[in-house]
């Protein structure tokens, strides 16, 4: 009997002029979960692909306890015991639980055929039960958080007898506490024997629920190291080739004057009495827990949401911002925390989304010259380092680093003196976040005031000048960056009064 439940030795997979997998190898224990880290193009997606039968490699072995196997297809995978969770949970949202559970595999009566609903219901509270969940089986999928359906993903799962369940990013669209519950269950799952591939960009999720880590690199293995095995900065080498001596590359930019200044800003319900000012070079951070209202402020500033209160003033001028058009021609642009739903169009290719919101720019008496479009599209791809192998390429095709620095270029599209950055770096791997950083540090260095929203500790503080730090829309932290701690952020993060380490202006 093998000590490994699932081990693929010298796994190899080549499309048309892509080598998706160089021979790779993977090793995983019963009851161990086993994190799998790399950047965006690093084969991961493959890698599950060939693990659930949607993809037959090209060359290598395939091996569930011992035995060597051969998928030809996804149902090959589930009869072994082989199961995924992906980030974008894929469901009926019209179906029931119980249906999205069962679906594929539904209990039936075997002279009948009928299906047995009592069954099938009593099935469905049983796993729901054994995972915490606090919804029944009858409810309505599309109903549910998406925090809700990844139990139900794993309820489908287990309800096949899986004994190897792959979670893809599963954290990505979560919020801390329902982090927490997933890594919950998760253990829950490992302590009853299941093995669990965990593929994550965030390291506090390989640190908090993984024993091993193995790691791809431009479709190739790298190495595999226990968790307590490797440090930080060796595993960011081993992800993305190179050392990165300091993952926050800030540099020092000429602070000019102001551009932006918000007095008692308010909006009945969702925050309150906020002010500060925002200055020509200078990248001002704004962070707080889940909930805090820092979103909330950055859509007022843009003509999203409405204030009640208080006032915005825009290079001195006291201003009305009605929409997001009054807040562009005042030279305030805004990145979305989710890219694909609010900053993309997913079917459009690279150049015409890098151009949409200026669109009109490009165009004479209704006709669209397309030569200048693309000129100024390519340009400004280029600029922030997209990679692509045309501007005509699907925007959908790309990483999701690649996607981000499309809706970067986007921004440069129009005359703008003020970025909002909502969550920049949220879901890319840690080489596209550095990208990220430098095209941060090259806008403020042009002369951009940049507002970083970012619920990311280490980010906030390297990446900003100042910091300001919200709760319940509320300030409670105003913090420099020579006296700015995590500790400090923290501290104001969760404290309902105002913190007073503050220097500098607003």
């Amino acid at each position: 009997m093998s000590e490994y439940v699932l081990e693929l030795r010298a796994i190899t997979k080549t499309f048309p002029g892509v080598k998706a997998l160089d021979h790779v190898h993977f090793q995983l224990q019963a009851g161990e979960i086993h994190a799998l880290m790399g950047e965006n193009g690093a084969g991961k997606s493959t890698f599950i692909k060939v693990i659930t039968g949607v993809h037959q490699p090209d060359q290598g072995d395939i091996f569930v306890n011992g035995n060597k196997v051969v998928f030809h297809n996804p149902n090959d995978a589930k009869r072994y015991g082989i199961a995924a969770i992906y980030q974008h949970v894929t469901c009926y949202p019209d179906l029931s639980v119980t249906e999205n559970i069962f679906m594929g595999h539904e209990k039936v009566h075997k002279g009948t055929k009928r299906i047995l609903w009592n069954e099938m219901h009593a099935e469905a509270k049983k796993l729901l039960d054994t995972l915490g969940a606090n919804f029944e089986p009858k409810t309505q999928m599309g109903t549910l958080s998406v925090a809700q359906q990844q139990i139900v993903e794993i309820a489908k799962a287990l309800s096949t007898n899986a004994k190897i369940i792959i979670m893809d990013e599963p954290t990505a669209a979560l919020t801390k506490r329902e982090s927490e519950e997933l890594y919950r269950i998760t253990e829950q799952l490992r302590d009853s024997g299941v093995a669990i591939i965990f593929i994550s960009h965030r390291f506090e999720d390989m640190y908090r629920l993984a024993s091993k880590v193995t790691v791809f690199r431009d479709s190739r293995y790298i190495g595999s190291w226990g968790v307590n095995e490797i440090s930080n900065e060796d595993l960011i080498v081993a992800m993305v080739g190179r050392e990165i001596a300091q993952l926050y590359p800030k540099k020092e930019a000429i602070i000019g004057e102001e551009l932006l200044r918000v007095e008692g800003l308010g909006r009945t319900g969702y925050f309150a009495d906020i002010s500060f000012q925002l200055r020509r070079g200078e990248v001002l951070g704004l962070t707080g827990l889940v909930g805090a209202g820092r979103t909330e402020v950055s859509q007022t500033l843009f003509g999203i949401e409405q204030a009640d209160q208080g006032g915005i003033y825009v290079k001195g001028t006291k201003t009305n911002i009605r929409n997001p058009q009054d807040a562009i021609k005042l030279g305030i642009g805004y990145l979305p925390e989710d890219r694909q739903k609010q900053g993309l169009v997913l079917e459009w290719d690279i150049g015409r989304n890098i151009t949409l919101s200026n669109i009109g720019h490009y165009a004479r008496r209704g006709w669209l010259n397309e030569s200048q479009e693309s000129q100024v599209s390519k340009s400004l791809a280029e600029k922030v380092s997209v990679k692509a192998q045309s501007i005509f390429d699907l925007v959908s095709s790309l990483s999701g680093g690649n996607q981000q620095k499309v809706v970067f270029a986007k921004l440069l599209t129009a005359n703008l003196d003020i970025l909002i950055l909502d969550e920049p770096t949220k879901g890319v791997d840690v080489g596209a976040k550095y990208a990220i950083y430098e095209i941060i540090n090259d806008l403020a260095a042009q002369g951009y005031g940049i507002i970083l929203i970012s619920s990311d500790m280490p980010e906030v503080i390297g990446m900003s000048d100042r910091i300001i730090v919200m709760r319940e829309g509320r300030i409670t932290g105003r913090l420099d960056k020579e006296h700015v701690t995590q500790e400090a952020i923290l501290e104001a993060s969760m404290s309902s009064q105002p913190l007073q380490t503050h220097v500098g202006i607003g």
